[in-house]
């Protein structure tokens, strides 16, 4: 049991951060509890997305008719729309129970489902952070039940979110998450003075280390990914407080970081970039450290500044198979800040994150075709931007990489490919010597037919948007949001215009996809409500195997 005094330590701390910073003028005469619920809300907020203060306490969403949700914010660094229920238990005893966990889980249901109708004013305000996160890829749902409880979520009052997790997730893409955090955590957060820097990690072994002394200390070398795994086991999210992301879990990126440590762990040192770490002081011991052969470190205050997701992807696998793990080196370098200034450390931090990030996209560049297809718009009259920085600002007269990759891969008969460009579209251009980037870009690649497709996919997208606001209920709504791929693919394959000669008339491509797309919501509506009524339609569009099935099964209608 927690000793009262703690509890009213947190509460006496939580009203010296709050107070005059949490809304209350919903509640101006009994604000009992309603505070402490709120501020609980703004510390899960500090806690996993690094916020501040004053900044956690605008996002509190508590109060009437608030679907069980007591804060909602986008973490646009992380890609993560968190969505917080708080419970203050005055006596800190007990935990969830199943009641409120399944209030929670339909409040989440009814975001997935981008229904948030009759929702207070609070809630409403965020509908375009839901829209971004739903519509978007890569951005993540991370749920969290926060409360001043002293013990753990039992398995059977956890049974409504772990459907819900099993629903919504898949093999594909992991879109929602979820973490409890209880009094304990809270405790040691505040008691830490929201310093979430102090982590001190001993006994670090270093292989083949060097050290250079200006303009300020600093250790490089290789490490064992075992003692990665064991540390991001040990502290999770709280080795990424200085950077500017956290793990984000099944990315393209880390999918393919995952395959090198199954297949190819003695070769993970030469693929990947290594980890930083920023630590208030480093000790190197005696023991072990007689030739720069290896190296004996104590760490303190240990922050990992770059290689989030290299460190995530280790540690996520490092609980399922520590012996293949074991098998993989990194590299690492270790900022000594005892004498470093704030700015510099923070200096290092973002251009650590910003520098030398090369996605599989960019390697597209090198290949000429690309440069072939820029030149052969140009007698279009449109820029075909293709390298990386390259930004549209003109959507009348330029189209990018981007969008040119996407849209060849919709108009692919096989439709593997637009379920790729929904799902994991940086394997289009994984290598590109290979399919599926040489399938779509390669000498026979029409620059009209280019164009052409990515200016059907603008259509079809704004039609889409449009009639998203208009849907008859909410699974046509995540349909026209989550199919966008799968309809365009249709689209692309039924049009009769002539597409290998001239640039299509924006108001010709628009008066044909109207009538087109509208049997395609519909029927494809229809279609996952009888086959795959307990699936989420973000998962079935980026899985091949449902949608070749959808497809199919639309062929067969199609014909009746």
């Amino acid at each position: 049991m927690i000793n009262n005094i703690n509890i009213r330590r947190v509460k006496a701390n939580l009203k010296e951060l709050f107070e005059d910073k949490i809304d209350m003028r919903d509640f101006p005469e009994n604000q009992s509890k309603h505070f402490e619920t709120r501020t609980l809300a703004a510390v899960a907020l500090m806690m996993m997305a690094g916020i501040d203060v004053p900044q956690a306490s605008i996002h509190i969403t508590d109060g009437y008719h608030d679907m069980g949700i007591d804060a909602i914010y986008l973490d646009e660094s992380q890609k993560k729309l968190f969505v917080i229920q708080s419970k203050w238990r005055e006596k800190g005893t007990g935990g969830i129970s199943q009641e409120e966990i399944s209030t929670f889980a339909q409040g989440i249901e009814r975001i997935l489902a981008e229904d948030l109708e009759g929702a207070n004013a609070k809630i409403m305000a965020k509908q375009t952070d839901v829209d971004k996160v739903l519509t978007k890829m890569d951005y993540q749902i991370h749920a969290i039940f926060i409360h001043t409880g002293d013990q753990k979520i039992s398995p059977y009052a956890e049974r409504p979110i772990s459907d819900l997790l099993k629903r919504t997730n898949d093999d594909v893409s992991t879109i929602l998450l979820f973490d409890e955090i209880n009094f304990k955590d809270v405790y040691n957060f505040l008691a830490n003075g929201q310093d979430q820097a102090g982590i001190d990690i001993d006994d670090v072994i270093l292989s083949n280390w060097g050290k250079i002394e200006t303009p300020f200390v600093s250790y490089y070398g290789t490490i064992s990914a075992t003692m990665i795994g064991e540390w991001y086991k040990e502290f999770g999210n709280k080795l990424f407080a200085k950077n500017i992301r956290f793990y984000k879990g099944n990315t393209d990126v880390n999918e393919g970081m995952k395959k090198v440590l199954m297949n190819e762990p003695d070769k993970f040192y030469y693929y990947n970039n290594g980890i930083k770490l920023l630590c208030k002081s480093i000790k190197r011991k005696a023991k072990d450290s007689t030739t720069n052969t290896t190296g004996l470190f104590a760490l303190e205050g240990v922050s990992l500044v770059n290689g989030a997701q290299t460190t995530g992807t280790i540690g996520s696998l490092y609980m399922e198979k520590p012996d293949q793990i074991s098998k993989a080196m990194v590299m690492i370098q270790i900022i000594d800040l005892s004498n470093v200034d704030t700015e510099t450390s923070t200096r290092i931090t973002r251009l650590s994150n910003t520098q030398n990030r090369i996605e599989n996209k960019d390697f597209a560049a090198l290949d000429p075709e690309q440069e072939r297809i820029r030149m052969e718009l140009m007698f279009s009259h449109y820029a075909y931007l293709y390298k990386s920085g390259d930004r549209i600002t003109n959507l009348d007269k330029q189209i990018s990489f981007d969008e040119a990759i996407i849209a060849l891969a919709c108009r692919y008969s096989d439709i593997s490919y637009a379920v790729t460009a929904k799902g994991n579209v940086g394997t289009l251009s994984e290598d590109i010597t290979k399919t599926p980037y040489k399938a779509l870009m390669n000498p026979s690649t029409n620059s009209f037919v280019l164009l052409n497709s990515v200016l059907y996919m603008r259509e079809v997208e704004n039609y889409l948007q449009t009639k998203k606001e208009q849907a008859k209920n909410n699974r046509e709504r995540l349909v026209c949001i989550h199919a966008n791929r799968f309809i365009l693919h249709f689209v692309l394959l039924s049009t009769t215009h002539e597409f290998e000669t001239a640039v299509i008339e924006k108001e010709n491509i628009r008066e044909e996809i109207k009538g087109t797309v509208d049997v395609l919501v519909e029927k494809t509506t229809q279609l996952i409500d009888e086959i795959f009524a307990d699936s989420y339609p973000a998962n079935i569009f980026k899985n091949i195997s449902k949608c070749k099935t959808l497809k199919e099964k639309l062929r067969i209608r199609s014909k009746n």
